[in-house]
């Protein structure tokens, strides 16, 4: 345990870091669906993301998002 941090400071702590990831990832993903929206090709957000082409797609390619609400959201296909 770190010396001087309480449980519920170290636990605030986590809560208020988590709560920005959160809010980072969103970003992220508006910015890629932006970039979809745009033309941009998977190898151009790859290489904006540092990730190669194949890693873009693989994680974003379900990503959707409308430009009249401004919402992303994930839209896996539907089972077989």
């Amino acid at each position: 345990m770190l010396i001087g941090v309480s449980k519920a400071r170290a636990l605030k702590k986590l809560e208020t870091a988590s709560g920005r990831l959160a809010a980072m990832e969103s970003q992220r993903d508006m910015a890629v669906a932006a970039a979809m929206d745009a033309g941009c090709t998977w190898a151009e957000i790859g290489s904006a993301l540092g990730v190669s082409a194949q890693a873009a797609h693989r994680r974003f390619r379900w990503l959707r998002h409308s430009p009249v609400t401004g919402e992303t959201w994930r839209e896996p296909p539907l089972p077989v």
